[in-house]
């Protein structure tokens, strides 16, 4: 993916967060926890590519749009907590 790539996808998942879960904690912690858990969701599928199966098991492809997917999801929810950073402090 290229950079505009990336920031049209991004927009794309971000429209559909805010419509799927428009409410947002009020609490910059409960935000972080989203972030986190998010990451976490990277992370797994990372190391799940890495460790889980033997390479001639895994779908390539599949895995890196769940990498892919799971990345950008992270970048949505880091973008939730700066808009509303200002809102709650």
């Amino acid at each position: 993916m290229n950079k505009n790539e990336i920031w049209h996808a991004i927009e794309l998942e971000l429209r559909k967060a805010k419509k799927k879960h428009p409410s947002w904690p009020d609490h910059p912690a409960a935000q972080a926890g989203i972030v986190v858990e998010e990451a976490g969701e990277l992370m797994q599928s990372c190391l799940q590519w890495k460790y889980e199966r033997a390479p001639e098991e895994i779908d390539q492809e599949v895995q890196k749009e769940r990498m892919k997917q799971e990345a950008i999801q992270t970048a949505v929810t880091a973008i939730r907590f700066l808009e509303n950073l200002n809102h709650n402090l």
